[in-house]
C-alpha cells in the first residue's frame, strides 16, 4: 500500500526505495563581476563560455571603478496607456523598437517642413533583434 511505501522504516526492511536517489539535486553556482548564477544542467558549459560574447556588454556596466557595483534597491513600475499585449510583446522582445515605432518619430523630425508628410512611405515591417546565446528577445 501507499502508506507503507510512503512512511517506510527503513530499520524494519528494505522497501526498494533508496532515499539516496531522491536527494535535492546540487546546483552549479559561479559569479561574474559580483553577480551570482546556478545552473542545474551538469552537462552545461561553464559560466564564462556560456557568457562569452555577452561579457564586454557586462564590463561595461559591471565593477567599472575600484569600489565595485552598487546595487539600488527598490523596484520600478511603468504604465503605460496601450493595450496589454503591446507591453508583453515589447518586454519580451524588441520588435516594435527598430524602424517600426520609437524612431518614427525621428525620422518624420529630420524631414524638411514643407514636405507632404501624407507622401512619407513609413516602413511596414521592421526586424527583430535578440541575442542568439538564448538572452534578450522572443523570436
Amino acid at each position: 500500500p501507499f502508506e507503507e511505501e510512503a512512511f517506510y522504516d527503513q530499520k524494519e526492511g528494505d522497501c526498494g526505495f533508496d532515499k539516496a536517489d531522491w536527494g535535492p539535486l546540487q546546483a552549479r553556482v559561479d559569479t561574474y563581476k559580483g553577480l551570482i548564477f546556478a545552473n542545474w544542467d551538469a552537462q552545461a558549459p561553464d559560466l564564462k563560455t556560456y557568457l562569452s560574447d555577452a561579457m564586454p556588454y557586462m564590463d561595461v556596466m559591471l565593477d567599472r571603478t575600484e569600489a565595485g557595483t552598487t546595487v539600488v534597491g527598490g523596484m520600478q513600475k511603468w504604465v503605460i496607456p496601450c493595450n496589454w499585449k503591446f507591453a508583453a510583446e515589447q518586454f519580451c522582445s524588441d520588435m516594435y523598437h527598430a524602424g517600426t515605432m520609437s524612431h518614427v518619430s525621428g525620422v518624420l523630425a529630420s524631414l524638411p517642413p514643407e514636405m507632404d508628410l501624407t507622401q512619407v512611405q513609413l516602413p511596414k515591417t521592421g526586424n527583430q533583434f535578440r541575442a542568439a546565446w538564448g538572452g534578450h528577445g522572443s523570436g
